[in-house]
């Protein structure tokens, strides 16, 4: 149904239907205001596409396609689907709740019948009523199911009021633990670059610290040099299950930035953007917890970063074994031209997981060796605890291995020598002492 036609039909339930509820108190256009809810059918009304649980979907579905118009059905079809797979145990739940019990919550719609607040109910809402033939066989009468119970705003909503609504009433206080976590970065990004909305005025709509939005907000820019680092600009799928490390790593940059006195060594602005990069790099291989701190936190006793002489050989390192492997991958454009058809969201999951396959063994053991060298930093002044693990180390080699016969080993052995006799000649000076 186009957009005048819903607008008359819903101008007709307002003016000559009894209302639902009445008495609904609602925050608009900066003064709190009385409102009726209707039951309206749902044919009146569309999903509104850019909705907070799913943002992160239609964004990239249109950036990687075309855009979802949400009045025609394949539309309608694609935001159902993506309203469903946000939450699909948590969806199963309501739609049974809404079967049993019918609809215990209003929503909120534009005067021409886009939903602001209750597009996941409204979605299971048509997914009932849809198959109602299967729940009359289990004596469930779901004729109920084919309205919408909802507040009508008054004509003229300004796109920047039905924001802040859709902003208050989907991202309250009671949901936000239901919310793919990288939504609300989205959001806040959206309500400032779009509609003009400060940190203060954020925080207000999402029960928020203002401090705590200038933060995700920060984070969000993060989030956005790592999708143009891969190339995936306006991905946003591919930051799935990266969250922790996102904000991890902006802690981190903000307190070099600041000049960490936990560096032992002077490093620059190009260092830290060197950091960066090389975090990106172990944050798309989704290393998480202690193993992506050790990286790059600010920390006298357990950084690789701050150890200048550690980061330098973990930064040649991963240059000499990482890049190459990335260099060589087929372009983002290249798996587009090569697979019109395909869904870019898997070519790119699986080009993620080509690239961590291939990076693996590299990303693995340099990460183990520089945290290796920063223990034994920490542990510089126990020269006896340092030799005897040196002597267990060297036992426990296998010289049956045909790789030991090599002339690495042989060279590397002839330097162990030459270490290890300086260090006894080191001793015997100071005893004559």
């Amino acid at each position: 149904m186009k957009k005048e036609l819903r607008k008359q039909k819903l101008a007709e339930i307002r003016s000559q239907e009894t209302p639902y509820m009445t008495g609904i108190r609602i925050r608009y256009r900066g003064e709190k205001r009385l409102f009726n809810a209707y039951k309206i059918p749902l044919e009146y009304l569309i999903y509104n596409k850019y909705n907070g649980r799913i943002g992160s979907l239609v964004k990239s579905y249109e950036k990687q396609r075309h855009i979802i118009n949400a009045e025609d059905a394949e539309g309608t079809k694609l935001i159902e689907r993506f309203l469903w797979e946000s939450k699909p145990a948590r969806n199963e739940t309501t739609k049974n709740s809404l079967v049993r019990d019918g609809q215990k919550q209003w929503g909120i719609v534009t005067d021409d019948g886009i939903i602001i607040d209750g597009n996941r109910r409204a979605m299971l809402l048509n997914e009932i009523y849809r198959n109602r033939e299967h729940w009359e066989r289990k004596n469930h009468n779901v004729d109920e199911a084919q309205y919408f119970i909802a507040v009508i705003l008054p004509e003229g909503a300004e796109p920047r009021e039905v924001s802040r609504l859709e902003t208050i009433y989907q991202m309250g206080e009671d949901e936000k633990l239901d919310y793919n976590p990288i939504e609300k970065y989205l959001k806040c990004q959206d309500l400032r670059d779009i509609h003009g909305f400060g940190p203060s005025d954020i925080a207000d709509m999402m029960g928020e610290k203002e401090g705590q939005i200038t933060e995700w907000l920060e984070i969000m820019v993060l989030m956005e040099d790592y999708l143009e680092y891969l190339g995936y600009e306006g991905i946003y799928t591919r930051l799935d299950k990266r969250e922790g490390q996102f904000v991890n790593l902006n802690q981190y940059l903000k307190r070099y930035e600041n000049g960490s006195k936990m560096v032992d060594w002077p490093c620059a602005e190009t260092d830290i953007a060197d950091l960066k990069s090389v975090c990106f790099d172990y944050i798309r291989a989704r290393y998480e917890g202690k193993e992506f701190r050790y990286i790059a936190r600010p920390s006298k006793v357990e950084s690789i970063f701050c150890k200048g002489e550690v980061w330098r050989d973990f930064l040649t390192a991963h240059s000499d074994k990482v890049e190459p492997v990335t260099e060589a991958e087929v372009t983002v454009e290249e798996l587009r031209a090569e697979n019109p058809d395909a869904d870019l969201t898997k070519l790119l999951e699986a080009r993620d997981n080509d690239w961590t396959t291939g990076t693996k063994d590299a990303l693995e053991g340099n990460l183990q060796r520089a945290k290796r060298a920063v223990e034994l930093i920490k542990e510089a002044d126990q020269p006896t605890k340092l030799v005897i693990r040196a002597i267990d180390t060297l036992r426990k080699i296998n010289t049956e291995a045909a790789t030991f016969y090599t002339q690495e080993v042989h060279d590397l052995l002839k330097e162990l020598n030459s270490l290890t006799w300086e260090y006894r000649q080191m001793i015997k000076r100071e005893r004559k002492k």
